[in-house]
């Protein structure tokens, strides 16, 4: 019996890890509970501005379900891109950009999500940080070009913000913060990021996922 009244004593003081799998599935469940972004369709508005006050207007229309996304800037540059395909619609640019900039909203605005596409490199977890007072678990992904940390709230799981490191020894790259958060058909997206240099924290711009359709 003092064996059992000391073990019941013991137990709950014990303290059970989370995996990396674990924290990304907080995150998932946080942001996407429904497990929707795999077959979202919609159209998203984007306000991009810069430092200088200058502004972009960016319209998405995307399509996870077959994989295939429309893409306007400021009306000057249009494309449409199925699966690894890309078809110029107008600006100078090549079919080149087109896949470039399928990549970089695809996976900007689908995080977490996207952390879960087959041939995702190993998902790390890093010592906790604290953001502005709030506790947050860090994961790190080592891409080929740029490692990449995500800070998501250790209670909730919201992702707080992230940062990549083109040359991470010399603390080169950049971070992004992310405020508020729109719902997209039973997605929280998060709705503004803002843009730094790293290590200096120069101010590059701000997007503002504006509205959506």
């Amino acid at each position: 019996m003092k064996h059992l009244l000391k073990a019941l004593i013991i137990l709950p003081s014990v303290v059970f890890s989370q995996s990396p799998e674990d924290i990304l599935g907080k995150a998932i469940q946080y942001h996407d509970p429904n497990e929707k972004w795999n077959t979202l369709e919609t159209t998203l508005h984007f306000t991009e501005t810069r430092p200088d006050g200058s502004e972009r207007k960016a319209l998405i229309y995307l399509n996870n379900l077959n994989g295939s996304m429309k893409i306007n800037r400021n009306d000057e540059e249009a494309y449409e891109v199925k699966g690894d395909e890309s078809f110029v619609i107008k600006g100078e640019y090549d079919e080149a950009r087109g896949l470039r900039l399928r990549n970089y909203y695809l996976y900007l605005w689908g995080l977490p999500m996207k952390l879960l596409d087959e041939g995702t490199p190993k998902i790390e977890e890093v010592e906790d940080e604290s953001i502005d007072g709030e506790a947050t678990k860090v994961l790190r992904v080592a891409y080929e070009k740029d490692t990449w940390y995500f800070n998501f709230d250790k209670q909730t799981g919201r992702m707080l913000q992230y940062r990549f490191y083109k040359d991470e020894a010399a603390g080169k790259g950049e971070l992004i913060t992310l405020e508020d958060e729109i719902m997209v058909n039973g997605i929280k997206i998060p709705q503004k990021r803002s843009w730094y240099t790293l290590p200096e924290m120069k101010y590059l711009g701000t997007d503002i996922l504006s509205r959506i359709e």
